[in-house]
């Protein structure tokens, strides 16, 4: 069928044994942006809603070929924090979820791990299937691997980061300037200094294998609008970056 992408493949109800999912759900609920921690339990990365394309009730499985990656995504957020209901329009939908199947070139992931991707993804794309919604993207657009089916916030620092990440702890902003003047929040340099706290296992370039030169307890200097920012409910902030957008390595 033509209509379908060609980085996955659709199987109709009358070939397939079974729906291929046994899958658990880590909820990313919508707080980018908002100057407070999240609350406990949950995550601060989500992405805008868009009706995802729904496949004929006749297919019941969707395959990914090549590098892709097929990732069962968590519930929308329905309200507000403070209890308002969003429309449909304005509902969001949290960039995390857990693997129902991957393509025969993918390396680093397999089914059941659970996930957060990108929500800028080249390619990725929400799909229905059978009634349940997915994701399809590239391995290169998962950022990382959580620790267990039911992670929540706190366990962000156990975060295996994919391919060649870097899972950072990033410094406070200062609060005042070199002369003692107390900063408004809207004037606080963004902080750019950060500690590595894991890294990933590296990346395949033009055939070989190319690992993260960085290391855990390393004082980086990054790119300051680069990787995927998380707050802790501490306030403590972490940040998810490819090794390139890391400018350098600094010590006291």
């Amino acid at each position: 069928n033509t209509s379908h992408p060609p980085y996955c493949a659709a199987i109709p109800h009358s070939t397939a044994q079974h729906t291929m999912l046994s899958l658990g759900s880590l909820r990313l609920r919508g707080y980018a942006g908002r100057s407070r921690a999240p609350p406990r339990g949950r995550f601060c990365l989500t992405r805008a809603m868009a009706k995802p394309m729904e496949l004929p009730s006749s297919f019941t499985t969707l395959r990914p070929l090549k590098d892709m990656v097929l990732v069962k995504t968590a519930d929308s957020e329905k309200e507000t924090q403070g209890g308002v209901l969003l429309p449909d329009a304005a509902q969001r939908k949290p960039t995390s979820g857990d693997i129902a199947d991957v393509g025969p070139d993918v390396k680093g992931l397999k089914k059941g791990d659970t996930v957060l991707y990108s929500k800028f993804g080249i390619g990725a794309t929400d799909v229905k299937v059978a009634g349940t919604e997915y994701c399809m993207l590239r391995e290169c657009d998962v950022i990382g691997i959580m620790p267990t089916a039911a992670a929540r916030i706190e366990d962000v620092p156990q975060m295996k980061p994919c391919q060649d990440r870097v899972l950072l702890r990033v410094e406070e902003a200062a609060d005042a300037t070199a002369g003692g003047v107390l900063l408004p929040s809207s004037a606080k340099e963004k902080p750019t200094i950060a500690e590595v706290v894991t890294c990933g296992p590296g990346k395949e370039e033009d055939g070989e294998h190319v690992d993260v030169k960085l290391k855990p307890g390393q004082k980086v200097v990054f790119f300051k609008w680069a990787g995927e920012k998380m707050n802790m409910p501490d306030g403590t902030e972490y940040n998810v970056i490819p090794e390139r957008d890391v400018l350098g390595t600094i010590q006291a």
